[in-house]
């Protein structure tokens, strides 16, 4: 079999694009024969069905079923692509973000043996592939949050004929299985923070090391870039599919307690009767009897008086003092707050001290450092309490610093 050409795989993707739509929507594959029938139907190309078939083959767009000879579906990274673009990804399970990081571990090892020996050239091979995994990660993230919400949308809709149990059953299983997993891997002191905060540790150490190569350097520095746009990602698509799972299923809680009581009801009516809900009693239905306004003597005094009541004048609104009212939650003045201060031992105490705020407010400039691109966050070990008055914050302490190339604003 020849080497595929890029360029050709292209252009027959783009000639036999319906085909290729077609195999996609064909779950179970499509016969050799309904095949070679479409590809000659296609328009209007002179090469025949057989040789666009054999293209297809060398250039991996399609490959037999597995213990079928005369059924081919897509490859696998056509029907991605198709997923991609059409919005039907599959879920995944966390395991495979597991599985990347567990793969990440093993290069942090190779990078760490690679800059002790001084080996540029090494470091630079290390970081392809440390680049390659961290990709994978951003795109199995974004893929997984957009099934996620497929699914959510769906039930949603209620397009399907499931009954309500049937759906409250499929959304525990969507929590149980996919959202609730990846937050244990997410979670500030989960295996995803570590292996972050480790690498870029490491990453910085190398380009101390390697200070006298600019290239190296440079490249290190994009790592640590892409490293802070996957960490920023991956905790965003999985707030957004948490949130959205978990509206569901409150939603479908309800719906299914509200099935559970009136089907008893039902029951009850049907074994004991209506009468055994004793609802006039419990209900206590109130009766009412029509009498002609004007002939109540008294209500006909009071309409009369009412007719000459001239209301007193409105007391004048008070203009909202300024100690009323809320200042606004600044992000870039808070942001430019934390480079002046930095290092921060205690992003949580620092706010507390300096902002003096609510929990509400203190928790959302707490998201902001934690997402600022300019500010690196290293999690602690040991879980402390921040007290609020009424409210007591538990949480593990976070430690705020510039990144390197950021200079303070």
């Amino acid at each position: 079999m020849s080497t595929p050409d890029i360029k050709t795989f292209f252009r027959l993707a783009h000639q036999h694009f319906e085909t290729l739509e077609a195999l996609f929507d064909a779950r179970k594959g499509m016969r050799e024969t309904e095949l070679r029938s479409r590809l000659g139907n296609d328009s209007p190309h002179t090469a025949s069905a057989g040789h666009v078939f054999r293209q297809f083959q060398t250039h991996r767009l399609i490959e037999p079923r597995p213990e079928e000879t005369a059924s081919f579906e897509l490859t696998p990274p056509v029907r991605q692509l198709f997923r991609e673009f059409r919005r039907k990804q599959k879920l995944s399970t966390p395991k495979a973000i597991q599985a990347y990081l567990d793969r990440l571990e093993e290069l942090m090892e190779r990078l760490d043996h690679r800059t002790e020996e001084s080996n540029g050239p090494g470091v630079e091979r290390v970081l392809e592939h440390i680049d390659t995994e961290i990709e994978n990660i951003r795109t199995l993230s974004r893929s997984n949050r957009e099934a996620v919400l497929n699914r959510v949308t769906e039930l949603r809709a209620e397009t399907m004929s499931h009954s309500v149990r049937e759906r409250f059953a499929m959304i525990n299983e969507l929590l149980d299985d996919y959202v609730t997993p990846l937050q244990n891997i997410v979670q500030s002191r989960g295996p995803f923070e570590k292996r972050f905060s480790q690498l870029r540790v490491m990453l910085g150490e190398a380009q101390t090391a390697f200070s006298d190569e600019p290239s190296l350097v440079q490249d290190l520095k994009s790592t640590r870039a892409r490293l802070r746009r996957v960490r920023r990602t991956v905790l965003e698509n999985f707030e957004a599919a948490r949130r959205e799972t978990t509206r569901l299923y409150e939603q479908h809680e309800t719906n299914s307690d509200i099935l559970e009581g009136a089907s008893s009801l039902l029951n009850r009516v049907h074994h004991e009767g209506a009468d055994s809900l004793k609802l006039i009693e419990e209900m206590e239905l109130a009766s009412f009897r029509m009498r002609t306004v004007f002939r109540e003597e008294g209500l006909s005094s009071y309409l009369h008086d009412m007719a000459g009541y001239e209301p007193p004048d409105p007391e004048p609104i008070q203009e909202p003092s300024s100690s009323r009212v809320p200042s606004v939650l600044d992000r870039e003045e808070l942001i430019s707050d934390a480079h002046a201060t930095c290092p921060i031992p205690d992003a949580m105490a620092w706010l507390i001290d300096e902002r003096d705020a609510g929990p509400l407010r203190t928790l959302r400039a707490y998201r902001y450092l934690l997402q600022s691109e300019t500010l690196s966050a290293t999690f602690g070990d040991t879980r402390r309490e921040y007290d609020f008055g009424d409210t007591v914050l538990s949480a593990v302490p976070v430690r705020i610093r510039v990144e390197e190339g950021f200079s303070s604003r």
